[in-house]
């Protein structure tokens, strides 16, 4: 599925729960599914801004919230701070505990152990995350 169609049936989603679609919480969502930066809430107002200046800060959190709620995005977090990522598939976040960098990689293993683990814990597991922690090919080689 092609980013506009994701962005459509995401839309699509939140008016049928009776969600206004406001200009500014389509373009959130859509440079959510365009980027693979899993930003943060300060760094999409940013981006948003730039189309849409009176965009508030609250805009942004309040529009965040609603797509955790209706499982639309995953929040990751690192060093303490919320990243956003709308690649809600099952996937591995690499995330860099040096510069902070998250970068997806699809593993179909993942859904092989969930189902065991959901097998043996006798869990209905509705979502799951996957993190893994290191040093991005950048930092890692500031100390070789």
């Amino acid at each position: 599925m092609n980013d506009m169609q994701q962005l459509d049936q995401i839309i699509t989603v939140l008016r049928e729960d009776g969600f206004k679609i406001t200009p500014q919480r389509a373009a959130i969502v859509d440079y959510l599914l365009k980027t693979e930066d899993h930003p943060s809430a300060e760094r999409v107002h940013k981006i948003i801004r730039k189309k849409y200046p009176m965009t508030s800060l609250s805009t942004v959190y309040k529009t965040l919230d609603l797509l955790k709620e209706k499982r639309l995005v995953n929040e990751i977090e690192v060093s303490g701070e919320a990243r956003f990522d709308a690649h809600t598939d099952e996937h591995v976040n690499l995330v860099c505990v040096k510069c902070g960098k998250i970068d997806d990689v699809d593993e179909d293993s993942l859904m092989e152990i969930q189902n065991r683990a959901a097998k043996k814990s006798k869990y209905k597991i509705l979502r799951s995350s996957f993190e893994l922690f290191g040093y991005c090919g950048v930092c890692k080689s500031k100390f070789d």
